[in-house]
């Protein structure tokens, strides 16, 4: 399996012709001059039909994402296709016969996004939300008052609990059953982490799923208990899946989907890799295929299919339905989601080395190594890629493990396989990545000591460990490919440009988020984390487009302004090759394409909400 050619080059700058930033003018977008008449167009039929062009791009930057990581001029797009990109003078042929010329005026086109990990989920799919609040009295306070609300509901679900705001054994295990139970006595409440890798319900909750403190915990999970054997209130990691048939209101998937789409699309999102949950959030496939047969998609989706570690036979037959069902261009499913391990806020994250607040605990593996070995190798026979989750670092060993024994066992395997979230790495597994042809799918959003998070968590758990988190710069130095990911709604707020800032400054990008000052020095060692291991622009840029695209097997499609690739595109405000680190976040897109097709534009959405 060959990896895409690394050019290392820093953040170049680009003199745009005709530069002239609108002050007060709207975003300039729809002022596309008309191509010139009889004459242009017949000098535009000299090259031959090849030189027309439904739309061309001039005076603004480029940015391609080649393997040069070239910075253009012009773009010329036909059909859904790219059919030019280059310098202005070259381009003069497929201005002249171009349907539109869109004077750029100094702004940027960039390959669109492609996230290489996000799960098909949002607040908006459940009753209420917790995200963005900082204590648990305003946890509580949010539910109750929701719950006050609405008496006519028969259950209640949320989203975003995080066990950190809390303190005592709640910190360590979650909170307990007994304060949704203050809240609602005789009503189900069931309430996701944050994460998406544990559940909180009260004991009407439980007592609905027929859980009792009887009932076995699935491999890999956990079913909190208290030091009596009694129900605590949490369900961990795979133990979730008991929580499956909780329900939800699924008349309004189709439209928080759309609505779902049409955020990721104002954040410059064209593809995107959509794998389930733990337990929940699964692959609304049906919905994705729909939207796709009516041309209604707007983005692209390769999605994954569940292999778990106690019903690996029907989770591969299932995975057979899929693939058989979902082989479209705009959606796929292509690959196959693996557990290795938890998560570090409730220490189930597998390590090699004890957790340092808890001697005896190594954390949760998902799978015996052996069993694990044989579901990835199945996987890629299928011709399917795995994609394995694991935190930490004896989760990332038995996860490269499994992929060395497929890459042994399966003849003429091209499954770029996947490892994502990469908390802790040991050393020596690093060049492990590259030599595997494994993709190290990043969550830069999380690189750096996050506030109210960090110290009491992580700190706690790891000690030193916890100052030597999330490798990037290691890995890529030893040739991995990096795709990066937001696990949204893990993170709250899956911006890529905000991850491209932290991929680069390992620091704070938006203090507002944790109600905390922001930083005006990318060197400020409050919330710095291995500043090592910062990586440059230019490669967080590919690992959100040419090199995420590689990574799902889409490079010949996109991921990189190339003649003969699918426009897809966005058009920015600055060149995020020439801004301060500090100001990359602040990066607006402006319009989104998709197959030459405007899916986003701001100036009307802003024209909507007015």
């Amino acid at each position: 399996m060959s990896q895409p050619e690394r050019t290392e080059i820093s953040r170049r700058t680009f003199l745009a012709a005709g530069v002239a930033v609108l002050a007060t003018a709207g975003l300039g977008l729809h002022g596309c001059t008309p191509p010139a008449g009889d004459e242009s167009e017949a000098s535009g039929n000299q090259g031959g039909a090849n030189m027309q062009a439904d739309l061309y791009f001039e005076n603004g930057a480029v940015i391609t994402a080649n393997e040069q990581n070239a910075v253009a001029e012009a773009m010329a797009v036909k059909d859904g296709r790219i059919a030019f990109v280059g310098s202005a003078d070259d381009g003069q042929e497929y201005r002249k016969a171009a349907g539109s010329v869109i004077d750029l005026q100094g702004k940027t086109v960039m390959p669109g996004m492609i996230d290489g990990h996000i799960h098909t989920a949002s607040p908006d799919f459940f009753d209420f939300s917790l995200i963005g609040l900082t204590s648990a009295d305003d946890m509580l306070k949010t539910i109750r008052e929701y719950v006050g609300s609405h008496p006519d509901k028969e259950t209640y679900s949320g989203f975003g609990y995080s066990a950190s705001l809390f303190s005592g054994e709640e910190l360590a295990h979650g909170p307990k059953k007994e304060r949704l139970d203050e809240i609602s006595a005789d009503k189900p409440i069931l309430v996701y982490s944050f994460d998406g890798h544990g559940a909180w319900l009260n004991s009407k909750a439980f007592e609905y799923l027929g859980i009792t403190k009887d009932t076995a915990s699935t491999p890999g999970g956990q079913i909190v208990k208290d030091e009596n054997g009694e129900l605590w209130g949490i369900l961990a990691d795979s133990a979730m899946s008991l929580a499956a048939d909780y329900p939800f209101d699924r008349e309004s998937l189709p439209q928080a989907l759309t609505e779902y789409l049409a955020h990721l699309n104002s954040l410059g999102y064209t593809s995107l890799f959509s794998p389930p949950g733990n337990g929940f959030m699964p692959l609304p496939a049906d919905a994705y295929q729909k939207l796709a047969d009516q041309g209604d998609l707007t983005v692209r989706v390769r999605g994954a299919g569940i292999v778990t570690s106690w019903r690996t036979d029907d989770d591969l037959k299932k995975l057979d339905e899929l693939k058989a069902a979902h082989n479209g261009d705009l959606f796929k499913i292509n690959a196959a989601k693996f557990f290795t391990d938890g998560v570090m806020d409730n220490e189930s994250a597998l390590l090699l080395e004890p957790y340092t607040d808890n001697p005896d605990r190594y954390g949760d593996a998902g799978w015996r190594q052996d069993a694990l070995d044989e579901a990835v190798a199945a996987v890629n026979r299928r011709g399917l890629l795995a994609h394995l989750h694991a935190i930490g670092d004896g989760g990332v060993r038995m996860a490269l493990d499994a992929i060395e024994y497929a890459e042994q066992n399966v003849p003429d395997d091209r499954a770029r396989n996947a490892i994502t979230h990469l908390q802790l790495v040991a050393a020596e597994d690093v060049p492990r990545f590259a030599e595997l042809n494994t993709v190290a799918v990043v969550d830069p959003y999380w690189h750096l000591k996050t506030p109210q998070y960090w110290e009491p968590k992580e700190k706690a758990a790891l000690g030193e460990r916890a100052e030597r988190m999330y490798p990037m710069k290691s890995l890529a130095d030893e040739g991995a490919v990096l795709a990066s990911a937001s696990d949204y709604p893990v993170t709250a707020n899956p911006n890529p440009f905000e991850a491209i800032e932290a991929g680069v400054t390992r620091n704070l990008v938006n203090g507002e988020e944790y109600g905390v000052p922001d930083i005006a020095d990318m060197d400020d060692p409050a919330y710095l984390l291995w500043p090592e291991e910062r990586v440059d622009v230019q490669r967080m840029v590919r690992s959100f487009t040419a090199d995420a695209a590689w990574a799902l097997g889409m490079e010949d499609e996109t991921g990189s302004l190339e003649a003969g690739k699918s426009a897809d595109f966005i058009v920015v405000d600055q060149n995020v090759l020439d801004v301060e680190p500090l100001a990359i976040k602040n990066t607006r897109v402006l319009a989104t394409y998709l197959q030459g097709k405007k899916v986003y534009d701001a100036e009307e959405a802003e024209a909507q909400r007015s």
